[in-house]
C-alpha cells in the first residue's frame, strides 16, 4: 500500500468521522428549535404545563444528587 492510499484513507475516515458529528449536532439544533418552536406558540395553560414539567425534572435530579451525595442509591 502506498503511501498516498494511506493518506487518502485516513482522510475519507476523518471525512465520515466529520459527517458524523455534523450530523448528531444538526439533529440536536432542529430538536431544540422544533421545541423551542412549539413552546412559542403554546397556549399560556401549556406554556404553564411545560414549566411545571420542567421544575419536576428539576426536583428529580436534584433528589437523585441529594441521594448520591448523602450515599444513598439512585
Amino acid at each position: 500500500m502506498s503511501t498516498w492510499t494511506r493518506i487518502r484513507a485516513a482522510l475519507r475516515r476523518e471525512k465520515r468521522e466529520l459527517d458524523d458529528v455534523v450530523g448528531d449536532a444538526t439533529s440536536k439544533a432542529n430538536a431544540a428549535l422544533d421545541r423551542r418552536e412549539r413552546e412559542l406558540g403554546a397556549t399560556p395553560q401549556e406554556k404553564l404545563d411545560l414549566e411545571q414539567a420542567r421544575a419536576a425534572e428539576n426536583d428529580a435530579e436534584f433528589e437523585a444528587l441529594r441521594k448520591r451525595i448523602e450515599g444513598g442509591t439512585t
